[in-house]
């Protein structure tokens, strides 16, 4: 079990982290802006309102998918066309293979641990990463992360917001990272977190 939480938690790290690189300065951005996208084993990620996915950065092949959410607005190039209450980039990571998924309390553990933080840290460096606020609600683990290698990124905030929860079978994990000038407050940040993660849940009810 705590090597395949390993190997998941490392995966999700590296995939999500990069795919934010181009969330901030330089976004890539297209006129189509879907609300929702359909992942080849059939599930669907689906943002809350004002978000929408960048179809250019998103990624569904390999072992991972990774859908990146953003401004539907600025992903539209349209004034006019919603955008979230809160600025920043939404990923959601979504194994492409089912599987067995660890109860949030070994999650939690695991993240808490050097090794953990080590694969949440975008340098790969256990001391770079602090658990700011780590919450568990049955199945669903929520965690307020501070990342000082995250500097890395350029408009991007230190910490960042993840969620991890299993979702027919699959390790399913939520980012959302604010901009730097403009920080997500702590409750907000927890609330978005987990708007995003019902909204994912109820899309996904067959």
């Amino acid at each position: 079990m705590f090597t395949r939480t390993f190997k998941v938690c490392a995966l999700v790290a590296g995939f999500a982290l990069a795919a934010c690189d181009g969330g901030f300065e330089g976004f890539n951005v297209t006129r189509s802006a879907p609300e929702r996208i359909e992942l080849p084993d059939g599930l669907i990620v689906s943002g809350t309102a004002g978000w929408c996915v960048d179809t250019r950065t998103t990624r569904t092949n390999g072992q991972t998918s990774v859908v990146v959410l953003g401004s539907c607005a600025a992903i539209a190039k349209n004034a006019f066309a919603p955008r979230p209450d809160v600025p920043g980039v939404v990923t959601v990571s979504v194994e492409n293979e089912a599987g067995s998924i660890p109860d949030a309390e070994i999650l939690e553990g695991f993240l808490l641990s050097d090794i953990g933080r080590a694969a949440l840290a975008r340098d790969g460096k256990a001391e770079s990463v602090k658990i700011l606020e780590s919450r568990r609600a049955d199945d669903l683990l929520l965690v307020h992360v501070e990342d000082r290698s995250f500097r890395q990124v350029r408009g991007a905030d230190t910490s960042y917001w993840r969620a991890l929860f299993g979702l027919d079978g699959r390790i399913v994990t939520v980012s959302l990272v604010g901009l730097s000038n403009k920080p997500i407050e702590t409750p907000l940040g927890f609330e978005t977190l987990s708007a995003q993660v019902d909204e994912i849940r109820t899309a996904n009810i067959r």
